[in-house]
């Protein structure tokens, strides 16, 4: 099997998961482990559509319930 290249222009990688609460997204932007989830606290336009947060071990969870 081939050997991956990285592209230099990459910051980061995401995988789609799914659960009760819908769709995130987990992976690492760098060396820092992240969860991406929608912003369902969309005060106005002007607020963002997807929050970006550090990852926490297994067995915790965010405000919102999702686990990582």
């Amino acid at each position: 099997m081939p050997e991956f290249e990285k592209d230099p222009n990459e910051l980061g990688v995401l995988w789609v998961k799914t659960s009760a609460r819908g769709e995130y997204m987990t992976g690492q932007i760098g060396d820092q482990k992240v969860v991406v989830f929608r912003n369902d606290k969309k005060r106005s336009e002007k607020s963002p559509d997807w929050r970006i947060l550090k990852s926490k071990p297994r067995g915790e969870a965010t405000d919102d319930g999702v686990p990582f």
